[in-house]
């Protein structure tokens, strides 16, 4: 999986062990939060899709310490990656 740059540079802040994920091997079934859909994805999308979930939560929980552009970003990259996996749990 080619990650840009920029991507990396978010993870490492935001804390995601993007490296330890990829050498993860199998498969993954993550669940939309609302609705308890599933859908299977790699450990690094699956560990995205949980950051992104603990993020909002924090966010509506009036912590914003993360930058919008690091939610975005990760997002993004989901989506770039994993186009079923946005759909079902970001979306």
């Amino acid at each position: 999986m080619n990650i840009k740059k920029s991507v990396i540079n978010t993870f490492e802040r935001v804390g995601i062990d993007y490296k330890m994920l990829q050498e993860l091997k199998g498969d993954i079934e993550v669940r939309n939060w609302i609705t308890g859909v599933p859908c299977v994805v790699t450990p690094l999308i699956a560990e995205c899709i949980k950051w992104v979930y603990m993020t909002q939560l924090a966010y509506e929980q009036g912590n914003h310490s993360t930058k919008v552009s690091d939610f975005d970003r990760v997002r993004y990259f989901i989506l770039e990656q994993d186009k079923n996996a946005w759909s079902v749990c970001i979306d």
